[in-house]
C-alpha cells in the first residue's frame, strides 16, 4: 500500500480535526477526505480505513490496517482516542507533520541544490580538458613544443576520459541506479555528511521538541513522551540519551530536569521548560520551543547552503584559472622568444 506523504498525512489530519470540531463523525470525515483524493493507491487505503470504521473499529486500528500511515501518527491518534483530545491530537498531528515537511525540504535543498551545482562546475571542467586542451596542444604541437606541468597532466587526463567514457558513464549511470533503489541508506549518508556540527543538532533539537510538543499537547505522560521522541529520533547517540532521560522520568525526576540532561536544547530553552512545567503550561512551552528550534534549524540549512555555493564556484575558478596559466605563461613566453 502506497504511504501518504507528510503533506498528504498533514491534510489528512487537518480534514479530521475540522471535522470533528463541526461534529461530523470520524467515518463521515473520513469518506468526505477521500472522496477528494485522487491517488488510487492512497484512495485505496482509505478504502480500508473506511471499511473498518464502518466495522465499529477505532480510527487508529483502522489507520493500522491500512499500512499507509507511519506508526507514529497511529500511536499518537491512540493516545488522543484514550484520553479524550482525539480533535486536539489531529490539530498537533498536522502541525507536526507541517514543520517535518519545511525540515525535510530544507534537507533537500541543503543536498540537492550543492549537489547540481557540483555537476555542472565538473561538467565544465571536463569539458575544459577534454575539448580546449587539445586546442592549445595542437597550438604548442606546431611550435614544435609540447606542454608540460599541471596541463600537460590535465591534457592526459582529458585524453583518458576521451578514451574510456563509455565505462566512465556506466560507473555513474550505476551509482545513480544505486542511489534510488537504496535511497533510504543514501539519505542517511548524505545527512551523516552534510548535517554534522551545529547544523546537525540544530535538526535534532527540532524534530525532539516537535515531538515533545505533539506528545505532551496528546495527554501523554512526560516518561511515555521521552520515550516515545528516542524512538523516533534518527541520530543514535541523542536516542539513547533521551532513552535515558526516559528512565529518569520513570524513576520520579522531573520533566524539565530530564530534558536539560539530554543536551540536546541549549540552557535558554531549559529554562523556559523548567518554568512551563512548574506553571503547568509545559505543552504550551515545548510548542514554542519547537517553533523556534524549527526557525533555528532552517536558518542554518540557509546559511549553510549560502556557504557552499560560493566556495564550488571559487574552487572551480581557481582550478579553470590554474590550467589557463599553465597554458597560455608557456605559451606567452614562447611567442615572445619569436
Amino acid at each position: 500500500m502506497k504511504q501518504f506523504s507528510l503533506q498528504g498525512i498533514s491534510s489528512f489530519c487537518m480534514s479530521l480535526h475540522l471535522s470533528l470540531r463541526a461534529g461530523i463523525p470520524v467515518p463521515e470525515g473520513v469518506d468526505m477526505f477521500r472522496e477528494e483524493e485522487t491517488d488510487s493507491s492512497r484512495h485505496a487505503a482509505l478504502d480500508v480505513v473506511s471499511e473498518q470504521l464502518s466495522f465499529g473499529e477505532t480510527l487508529s486500528v483502522s489507520l493500522r490496517k491500512a499500512e499507509a500511515f507511519p506508526d507514529y501518527m497511529n500511536d499518537m491518534v491512540e493516545v488522543g482516542e484514550k484520553t479524550g483530545k482525539l480533535d486536539d491530537t489531529l490539530l498537533n498531528l498536522s502541525r507536526y507533520y507541517d514543520r517535518q515537511l519545511t525540515i525535510a525540504k530544507s534537507i533537500r535543498g541543503a543536498v540537492t541544490y550543492p549537489a547540481m551545482l557540483l555537476c555542472v562546475l565538473v561538467l565544465v571542467l571536463v569539458v575544459f580538458v577534454v575539448k580546449i586542451l587539445p586546442i592549445f596542444s595542437d597550438v604548442y604541437a606546431q611550435l614544435n613544443q609540447e606542454m608540460s606541468g599541471v596541463a600537460k597532466v590535465a591534457l592526459d587526463f582529458g585524453k583518458f576520459l576521451s578514451a574510456q567514457w563509455i565505462p566512465i558513464v556506466a560507473v555513474i549511470a550505476a551509482a545513480v541506479i544505486l542511489a534510488v533503489v537504496f535511497r533510504a541508506g543514501f539519505k542517511r549518508l548524505l545527512s551523516k555528511l552534510f548535517m554534522g556540527g551545529k547544523l546537525g543538532a540544530s535538526m535534532v533539537a527540532a524534530r525532539f521538541s516537535s515531538i515533545l510538543a505533539m506528545t505532551l499537547a496528546s495527554g501523554m505522560d512526560p516518561d511515555e513522551a521521552l520515550h516515545m521522541a528516542a524512538r523516533l529520533t534518527e541520530d543514535k547517540v541523542s536516542a539513547e540519551k533521551i532513552e535515558a532521560a526516559s528512565k529518569e522520568a520513570s524513576a520520579g525526576t522531573s520533566f524539565a530536569q530530564c530534558v536539560a540532561d539530554t543536551g540536546i536544547f541549549p540552557v535558554l530553552y531549559n529554562r523556559m521548560m523548567s518554568i512551563g512545567v512548574r506553571t503547568g503550561s509545559s505543552d504550551t512551552v515545548m510548542e514554542e520551543i519547537a517553533t523556534r528550534t524549527g526557525d533555528e534549524a532552517t536558518d542554518r540549512l540557509e546559511a549553510f547552503i549560502g556557504k557552499i555555493e560560493p566556495t564550488l564556484v571559487i574552487i572551480m575558478s581557481l582550478l579553470v584559472g590554474v590550467l589557463l596559466l599553465s597554458v597560455m605563461l608557456p605559451l606567452a613566453g614562447i611567442m615572445s622568444a619569436i
